[in-house]
């Protein structure tokens, strides 16, 4: 049985030929490509997920790489955990935990 009597609808793969320059190929360009922040979920992200997100890119920015320097910095930036409170270690693992789901 050839394959395509298996399935008619199937595509053919594309045959990936590596580029012999960088930035070439399949390597998509920051910003150049349709990317919705919500893909996986069933709802688009509340305003306290996109603050988060922005505080969290200023954290690492700032060259933050370990736990304690991420919270230290949330805190510095006045980024309050969902009950107000200044965030722990523990509340930021909680809370990653629940957005990761």
């Amino acid at each position: 049985m050839n394959e395509s009597a298996y399935n008619a609808q199937l595509r053919d793969w594309q045959k990936v030929i590596p580029a012999s320059q960088p930035g070439q190929g399949h390597i998509e360009q920051p910003g150049g490509f349709a990317n919705p922040v919500w893909q996986t979920r069933k709802h688009a992200p509340a305003q306290f997920e996109l603050d988060l997100q922005a505080a969290l890119e200023e954290v690492f920015a700032a060259g933050a790489t370990e736990l304690p320097e991420v919270v230290q910095g949330l805190n510095k930036a006045g980024c309050l955990d969902r009950t107000g409170a200044q965030w722990t270690e523990d509340s930021f693992q909680r809370e990653m935990a629940v957005l990761g789901r």
